[in-house]
């Protein structure tokens, strides 16, 4: 290839370009952006800054270059030939001015590269530099809008070193960096380099603040951004304009150059709107399996007593039985439905335990009462206690007397069984006195695979190490468990992963009857008062699911141990006020099903709230996605939603919904103008915070409009001045002497 051809061509203006500025400003980038075509990520962008120098000799050696190099500019055509140069004060870039012959500027360049002065090469040739016009044609001075310190040194350091050396060429001021004014600075600053000086906003300038200075050493000001690919073509034009006007004032007779113009301005740069945070559910947590095989092994809450070979008693709950086990669901349905008198038999031993009470309560002073406001002595709580446990002791002779409902027989029921009947025990973990339900097993089922079949109902796993298969196997068929039987077969026979699939069909059938359950109230022995009604729910599968539920249940709380009509009732009480049935339905299902199962009237603050205050952030984040989408359906229907987002905003910060909060804010700042123009008065009354984030994040931002104003008036100037020099050339036409008729 022949760079000679663009010298050689008539009417072709070959333009040499000098770009200079402070280091690190963008000025590499910006020519490798014009003459290569080059796309940036983020990422590259804020990688860390090596000094480098374009070298000029791209023109010759790459065709690429070259071909980009030539353009057409109002009717002209031009070959732009742009020159790097060092940052650094104290280099010498006279070479690149013109100042120096070519052989001084290869010594000046080399002497350079060999100090370490950057760049790919160790040393640098001017192939075909004989050919590079002498003096610069225009300089694009650059500068960092996100460091004010390079644009102090436009006026004190490079405009009198420009007007030095060249003082003639007109030049061009670029602020370089623009995607910084919007960009997250925080993540910017974790992207750089960790030595690096961190972006704060007090650093990042205005526009107004380059047009000042532009207007101070009167040249044209632009702004650049390479990572957005904005201003480029707008720098690079306009810079061709001036090199083209200042060469038409020396060479006057080219007439090609009288419809240059002068630099153009440049409309104002309009950040794109920031995309709206996606909302991230965390991963579910564990389904409770974990919990559920401690429950067992500590069986708080339990209400299910087996008896093995009339001597070892194993606790369980009757709703991971029965949801686990259509066996087991059919034995406690047939309980519930054979004993309906059951609380009225509560409620005569409640009146017999009462009477106990008040006769050890006599003792204390067998002549007179205390007064209500007597203060307790320590002989009082002594017999306090004593009343207490004599009372439960009394309730125990009860039992053994026959004040329960006798013992029904099961042995014509089912294989494995003799008997059930309900008695009161005492949970050997929480030491309260409750009803259970007894069940007497046959002397052939032993207890080491019982309790090995009781773990799979709770989880839903089995063992493939499991030492007694056979036995387990027995007591499978025994009580039809099909599932396990072959699960057990299965590893018997080396075939466990065929196991995995029925585990999976396990999990399904009990989730289904878990939401059975619910539905319908069956095997509930809790209840919880809401504002609006009443829901009963199973203590133990919330113990498991929740850790706030657990530690109301298992712990020292009044809901504890808080019943209907006495401590003997099945059904507990739980009093949870400002909450309503339908949120609370919504919490019940996702313990159950770690799912979350929206009503269309379901308010979805409402469940938040009720999320954050069960310490289930799971929940929220559900409850964040469900409430995302359902307004952006609405605004997707042409709905207006400003209002409802307003009203959104600091609840969803207030219970700790940030992701809800996030996505409010955003709405609120890319439609601020709207928002601000309808709501008024409801955005002026957020928190000082919010306020803060709304100046900063709105879009368009105020920078920009202040822009778009000063664009629009200046524009309107230029058009003004333009008519009324085209009024004065107008009249400014030559005027030719007209012959008569007669005379000719």
């Amino acid at each position: 290839m022949d760079t000679d051809m663009d010298y050689e061509r008539p009417n072709v203006e070959t333009i040499k370009c000098v770009v200079v500025g402070d280091n690190a400003v963008g000025k590499t980038r910006l020519i490798c952006a014009r003459a290569c075509n080059t796309t940036l990520t983020q990422y590259q962008l804020l990688a860390t800054h090596v000094p480098t120098v374009w070298a000029i000799d791209q023109y010759r050696v790459c065709q690429e270059v070259l071909e980009r190099s030539r353009d057409v500019v109002d009717e002209v055509s031009v070959s732009l030939r742009l020159w790097d140069t060092f940052g650094d004060h104290h280099k010498d870039r006279r070479f690149a001015y013109g100042s120096i012959d070519l052989s001084q500027a290869l010594q000046t360049l080399n002497k350079a590269y060999g100090a370490g002065g950057g760049g790919d090469n160790s040393s640098y040739d001017l192939i075909g530099a004989p050919h590079e016009p002498g003096l610069s044609d225009v300089v694009v001075l650059c500068f960092s809008i996100a460091n004010p310190n390079s644009l102090n040194h436009v006026k004190t350091m490079w405009y009198q070193e420009i007007k030095h050396f060249c003082p003639r060429t007109p030049v061009v001021l670029v602020g370089c960096q623009l995607d910084l004014r919007y960009a997250d600075l925080e993540a910017v600053n974790r992207a750089r380099r960790p030595l690096a000086r961190p972006i704060k906003r007090g650093d990042i300038l205005p526009p107004e603040k380059g047009r000042e200075v532009a207007k101070e050493l009167g040249i044209p000001y632009y702004e650049t951004s390479v990572f957005d690919q904005f201003g480029i073509k707008d720098v690079f034009d306009n810079a061709i304009r001036a090199a083209l006007i200042s060469r038409r004032h020396l060479q006057f007779w080219k007439s090609h150059l009288k419809k240059v113009q002068k630099p153009l301005l440049q409309a104002p740069f309009l950040p794109p709107k920031a995309p709206p945070p996606v909302i991230k559910v965390p991963e579910c947590p564990s389904t409770g399996t974990n919990e559920a095989a401690c429950l067992l092994d500590n069986p708080l809450c339990a209400d299910v007593l087996f008896i093995l070979q009339d001597q070892e008693h194993i606790f369980a709950h009757r709703i991971y039985l029965a949801t686990s086990s259509s066996k087991f669901y059919d034995l406690f349905l047939m309980e519930c439905e054979e004993t309906p008198n059951w609380s009225e038999v509560t409620c005569e031993k409640e009146k017999q335990s009462r009477d106990v009470q008040e006769q050890a309560w006599s003792v204390v002073d067998p002549d007179e009462e205390q007064e209500e406001d007597a203060p307790r002595t320590p002989q009082a709580d002594q017999w306090e206690s004593s009343s207490q446990n004599l009372s439960q002791q009394e309730i125990l002779k009860l039992e053994a007397e026959g004040s329960i409902p006798e013992t029904q027989t099961l042995a014509g029921w089912s294989k494995g069984f003799i008997g059930m009947h309900k008695e009161m025990q005492v949970n050997p973990i929480s030491k309260r006195v409750g009803p259970v339900t007894v069940v007497r097993m046959d002397s052939s089922v032993q207890s080491g695979p019982f309790r090995t079949l009781l773990q799979f109902l709770y989880t839903g796993q089995l063992d493939e190490k499991e030492k007694d298969l056979v036995g387990l196997a027995q007591i499978a068929e025994i009580l039809e468990m099909f599932d396990l039987r072959m699960m057990v077969e299965n590893i018997m026979n080396k075939e466990a992963f065929m196991n995995q699939e029925i585990t999976k069909a396990f999990h399904v059938r009990k989730a289904n009857r878990i939401k059975e359950c619910l539905s319908k109230g069956t095997f509930s022995d809790v209840t919880f008062k809401l504002d609006d009604g009443a829901i009963s729910a199973h203590k133990p599968l919330l113990i498991c699911s929740c850790q706030w539920m657990s530690a109301m249940f298992g712990g020292s709380f009044v809901e504890s141990a808080n019943s209907e009509n006495s401590a003997f009732q099945i059904t507990f009480q739980v009093y949870l006020p400002n909450i309503n049935k339908m949120s609370m339905q919504a919490v019940l299902d996702y313990l159950y099903t770690k799912q979350l199962s929206p009503n269309l009237d379901l308010d979805p603050l409402e469940l938040i709230a009720l999320a954050n205050r069960f310490c289930l952030p799971h929940l929220v984040a559900l409850a964040e996605q469900h409430a995302v989408q359902e307004l952006t359906k609405a605004a997707v229907s042409g709905v207006g939603i400003d209002g409802e987002v307003l009203s959104y905003l600091e609840l969803a910060q207030f219970h700790n919904a940030h992701q809800l909060a996030a996505w409010c804010l955003h709405h609120i700042c890319t439609n601020y103008n709207s928002v601000c123009s309808k709501f008024r008065k409801e955005i002026k009354s957020k928190s000082a915070d919010n306020q803060e984030y709304f100046e900063r994040h709105r879009w368009p931002p105020v920078w920009y409009l202040k822009e778009e104003d000063h664009y629009q008036r200046v524009k309107r100037e230029r058009e003004k001045e333009d008519i009324a020099l085209n009024k004065h050339h107008s009249r400014r036409k030559w005027c030719f002497w007209n012959s008569s008729p007669a005379v000719a």
